[in-house]
């Protein structure tokens, strides 16, 4: 009878040790999807699964998200001070499917950018103006001035459009 009473905290003690003391990803990859009605990988849904390597504290409350921007959801954790960004999926023709709405552009013609050249040991950015308005991943004209060659470029976020192979 006497063990029943030392068993008890012990058996509380090794049960509180044994909650992992980091956010689980995949529970948060769940909040997302059940926040943007679209699962991972879908056009409205995060674009890929939250990194499991991120170490996050456990929350003691329940995480936050909401929207930051457009191509965006802000996950965080106020008491503890964590904050993840989970970039969003569009559709083929930048539009967010899942509520059926259009984006705005990312970009708008006459805008200036900032053009960038990434190669596997340098890259290279300046500044060009952009020959019409355009979405996430939308190639667009741009051109550094009007005597200019006029070039083709993705847009890679708000006001930067990028050079491909």
């Amino acid at each position: 009878m006497a063990y029943h009473h030392i068993a008890l905290p012990i058996i509380s003690i090794l049960s509180i040790a044994a909650v992992p003391a980091f956010e689980d990803t995949t529970f948060l990859d769940r909040q997302v999807a059940s926040y943007l009605g679209a699962g991972v990988g879908d056009a409205g849904g995060a674009h890929a699964v939250i990194d499991p390597k991120l170490k996050l504290k456990r929350c003691g409350k329940a995480v936050q998200i909401s929207a930051t921007n457009k191509n965006a959801l802000l996950v965080s954790c106020q008491e503890l001070g964590w904050r993840i960004f989970v970039p969003i999926r569009f559709g083929r023709n930048g539009t967010d499917q899942s509520n059926g709405g259009s984006v705005e552009p990312m970009v708008q013609r006459n805008q200036p950018v900032t053009l960038v050249v990434r190669r596997p040991t340098f890259s290279i950015s300046y500044s060009v103006i952009a020959q019409k308005s355009g979405g996430m991943g939308e190639y667009i004209p741009v051109r550094s001035d009007r005597k200019a060659k006029q070039l083709m470029a993705r847009i890679s976020g708000p006001g930067e459009v990028e050079l491909t192979n």
